[in-house]
């Protein structure tokens, strides 16, 4: 996706939707093609850090480096 807005909006589906308190995802399994998620790297780290300022519980769990939304 080329729209910013619908990248950052396409990233928080993908969090809320396919991670919990359990599961989470790494950054390439974020940026999968297929979930139509493009861009650089930075730019999702960036996006992930503007939707927690926003104050969606999405945290970094650093055992295996996964990303997951926690209700």
């Amino acid at each position: 996706v080329k729209n910013v807005r619908m990248r950052l909006l396409l990233v928080m589906q993908v969090l809320t939707e396919q991670t919990d308190e359990k599961h989470g995802l790494t950054m390439k399994e974020i940026m999968d093609p297929e979930k139509g998620i493009a861009g650089e790297r930075k730019s999702v780290y960036e996006d992930i850090h503007a939707l927690q300022e926003f104050g969606l519980p999405i945290v970094y769990c650093t055992e295996d480096k996964t990303y997951r939304f926690q209700q």
